[in-house]
């Protein structure tokens, strides 16, 4: 019998488009001889699932056209003539939304919530890596290097911009690269070689989020990945990459205006010599430590003169779930997917047999009054 998978995609994201383009990518994946998928578009807030398997089902997307579903105890279900038609009840859940609920945890909860098994981390380490502040914080206690940084948020600017432009100068030498906290795609992301070009990174930033990290701008460095997913008791740790920039950075247009989530280009393995090694290790240790889950992809910056490595951000839902980068370690899409899949329904097996319930007879020899007894916890 086929396992019944549902893909959810999309979400109230700024990276919505990217994440259509990965879920028609694993849909294509997915092997039909073993999997009946359902694919699950989340659109304003709502699920729709229908036609949704092209790019054209999307310029535009129509939701008249799709129906339109609600999760109840574990099961998709169509509201028709005020009644609930199950539409799937998934054995493992796919997901493949980038940023916002799909990605801060939000929709690991919705589903674990209903007793759902799912390809992505749980709330907890999905917010914290959601957070690039937060974050950064767990990185240093782990002895990781991460660039000089400080976080502000946006009521504060607001109140007094010249004081936080203060503080940040204070605390960080210039240049200095400004990020919204919360969002991934390079999106809201500026490079400031002065205080004016500070101010308007900042200004810029606070249109997309209510959080905002400004860190020291490392020079003369290559940005590199490397992702890594769990199978059974293994890690399986992908090759390097090497994304090529023509900027300070790289921009969201020179990750997608090719038409490719790998980027305008890409060299694989870096070309940073021993220091693939220590990645690899590197990211193993912090995929074992955050208690990650599925295919999670680690952005390094690398100054390879001084044969140091700093860890720039985690993507706990990676653009095309980064399938290329285990591609050049012998293992396909469809076998990566085969094996988050297994995963995560042994995870969800594993801990429903070790759930316990506790019962007492607190509420049945409770005595209520006139005067209400006093809870000492």
């Amino acid at each position: 019998m086929k396992k019944k998978i549902a893909l959810i995609f999309g979400g109230r994201s700024v990276e919505r488009d990217i994440s259509v383009i990965t879920a028609v990518q694993t849909y294509k994946a997915l092997d039909d001889k073993r999997y009946a998928v359902v694919p699950i578009f989340i659109y304003e807030g709502d699920f729709y699932t229908g036609n949704l398997k092209t790019l054209k089902d999307f310029t535009p997307f129509v939701p008249t056209a799709h129906k339109k579903l609600a999760l109840v105890g574990g099961t998709f279900c169509q509201l028709k003539k005020n009644k609930l038609i199950p539409v799937v009840k998934p054995d493992v859940v796919v997901n493949c939304c980038h940023g916002g609920e799909g990605e801060n945890g939000t929709i690991a909860g919705l589903l674990e919530f209903n007793g759902l098994a799912h390809t992505s981390p749980s709330v907890l380490p999905s917010a914290l890596c959601m957070d690039k502040a937060e974050s950064k914080i767990v990185f240093d206690s782990l002895f990781v290097n991460t660039a000089k940084g400080k976080s502000f948020f946006r009521q504060d600017y607001e109140k007094d911009k010249e004081q936080v432009l203060n503080n940040i100068e204070n605390r960080i030498d210039y240049p200095m690269i400004v990020k919204p906290a919360h969002l991934g795609s390079s999106i809201g992301i500026n490079v400031a070689t002065d205080k004016d070009e500070l101010q308007f990174a900042c200004d810029v930033a606070v249109e997309f989020d209510d959080k905002i990290l400004v860190e020291h701008r490392l020079v003369g460095i290559v940005e590199v990945n490397c992702a890594c997913f769990r199978n059974g008791n293994e890690l399986v740790i992908s090759e390097t990459e090497q994304p090529l920039s023509k900027s300070d950075f790289l921009t969201f247009a020179e990750k997608y205006s090719t038409g490719k989530l790998s980027g305008g280009g890409h060299i694989i393995p870096a070309e940073i010599g021993n220091l693939n090694q220590q990645i690899k290790e590197i990211t193993a240790l912090l995929y074992e430590k955050l208690e990650l889950d599925g295919v999670v992809r680690f952005d390094y910056l690398v100054d390879a003169e001084r044969e140091k490595i700093y860890i720039n951000e985690v993507n706990t839902v990676p653009g095309s779930l980064a399938y290329y980068l285990f591609e050049k370690v012998g293992i396909s899409f469809g076998e990566m997917l085969d094996k988050i899949i297994e995963n995560a329904e042994s995870k969800f097996l594993d801990k429903k047999s070790r759930t316990r319930s506790f019962t007492t007879d607190i509420l049945t020899n409770f005595k209520e009054g006139s005067k209400q007894p006093k809870l000492n916890p």
